[in-house]
This record gives C-alpha cells, structure tokens and sequence, in this order.
C-alpha cells in the first residue's frame, strides 16, 4: 500500500548537536535520507565498552517500543533510545516517508521540548513542506481504551487528529485542538512539552523547559492552549510508528485524555491494516 517515498528523489543529510536531557551529554543526531521503500529507521550507537563503537538499526515501528511511561522509548537487544516522537512529529509533519536517523546517545536531545528545531533542520536541508495525500483507507474503527481515556481511529475521507484534555489546572481545564493537513506545521510543531515544576526539578530540566506550577508556567505560552497542542504532536510522532506516514490515512484520530500508552497500543493495531 506504500506509494514511491516522498523523500526518494530529494537527498539530504543534516546535522544537529545537544544536549542530551537524561544523560546530560553532548549528543550528534545525522538526519539524512533513507533507501526507498526503507521506512524511517534510527542508528543508535551501542556504548557498551565490549560493543567496539558499533550502531544498531531500530526501525520506527510499533513492534519496537520498549517503555512509554514519560516518553517513547525504542530498543533493540541491549540498546534503548528515548523521546523519539519530537523527531518522528517532524518527519511525519514535513511529509518524509524515508528517513535514517543516527544518533550517539541514548536519548534524542530535547531542546525546548518542541519539535520545531527538528523542522528548522529540515528547513536547513533546502527540504521543503510536503504535505501527505491522505490515501489509506480504513476501513474499520479501530479503537483501544483503558479506565476513562480512549484513542480512536474513525475512518473519515481525510486525515485529521483531535485531542480532548482534561487537567485539574486553572489555566489548563478542558480543552480540545483538532490538527489537520490544511494547516500550517508550527501549530503543534512549536509546541513545548509539559510536566511539573517538581518534576522538571527532580529530573533537572527546570531551567530549560516550561514547567506547571499551581497557579499557571514557569514561562510563557507560544499558545494559549500550548499543552493541548504537545499532546497533538506527541499523538502524531506516536504514530509515525505504524510503518507509513499517519498523515496518509484517512481517519479521524480522537484522543480523550489519551497519552503515550494508548498511542502506541493504537499504532499496533493499526499497522497491519495500513501496511497490507
């Protein structure tokens, strides 16, 4: 069902250094074009002494997702790389179907907590904004669930993605975002992730990350409803890992109250029916 990659005739490689959030070190991410048909696949360096310095292949797939519990985590043997789904919402987002994504550390640096450096990045390549034909039918609802929040995967005649939140916050409360093809990347790629302010302090990204304190942030909003739309570019880098760009399947995605769990429970579901 995969069309000719979007990527296939626009060769690039560019290159990004970070500070890696975890790990605290300098880490090198090589994003460049894959082979055609190849899907998106990450080079993760294998830093045990005894591996030699090696890099092992982690395809972006569903079937690779080894923790989801503060962010997705791929792994392959002994060999674990997290916060892969800033970077996937970019590819995804920018319309890239073939990418080889290498890194030398164990997590992708997190910067603002966006994804929009990534999109600079690609903006660096020369690589211009190719927004996805919605060509992969679905042709049942597909669901999954647990207590009261619920992911689901309505076929429609195009794409769209919606998130309904529901945070016990003043400044957060009920809110609802819908993400679609027509409109324009920065409306959830320059949206910053969350968490709070205890938190960030105990993993040590209060300096650099916006932070929910009792009453409001530690910095301000790019939006208004900023949380909203991270959980809108989280849910579509979540399911870059069905195996073909989500934005090539016609379906309504409603998250309620949804997050990483259920996301890539979702992507499992869904990757057989859109790869047949």
């Amino acid at each position: 069902m995969k069309s000719p990659s979007l990527s296939a005739t626009n060769e690039f490689r560019v290159e990004y250094k970070g500070r890696g959030a975890t790990s605290k070190k300098e880490i090198s991410v090589v994003i460049e074009n894959g082979a055609p048909g190849s899907g998106i696949n990450f080079s993760v360096l294998d830093a045990r002494p005894e591996a030699g310095g090696v890099f092992v292949t982690i395809p972006a797939r569903a079937g690779s997702v080894v923790n989801t519990l503060r962010n997705v985590v791929l792994g392959k043997d002994s060999v674990r790389l997290c916060i892969v789904e800033h970077v996937l919402c970019a590819v995804a987002i920018w319309g890239l179907e073939d990418v080889l994504i290498t890194v030398d550390g164990p997590e992708l640096p997190l910067g603002d907590g966006s994804a929009a450096f990534f999109i600079e990045l690609l903006k660096s390549a020369g690589i211009e904004r190719r927004v996805p034909v919605a060509d992969i039918e679905l042709k049942e609802t597909v669901s999954v669930g647990s207590g009261d929040r619920t992911l689901l995967a309505v076929p429609d005649s195009k794409f769209s993605l919606t998130y309904l939140m529901d945070w016990d916050h003043p400044k957060i409360g009920k809110r609802w975002q819908t993400f679609d093809a027509s409109k324009a990347a920065e409306e959830i790629a320059s949206a910053r992730t969350f968490a709070s302010l205890k938190e960030h302090q105990m993993l040590g990204l209060a300096e650099d990350s916006v932070s929910i304190t009792e009453d409001g942030f530690t910095k301000p909003l790019h939006f208004d409803d900023e949380p909203v739309r991270h959980k809108l570019l989280d849910l579509l880098g979540d399911l870059a890992l069905i195996g073909v760009n989500p934005m090539r399947v016609k379906a309504k995605f409603i998250s309620i109250k949804g997050g990483h769990e259920l996301d890539v429970q979702l992507a499992r579901k869904l990757e057989p029916l859109v790869n047949a």
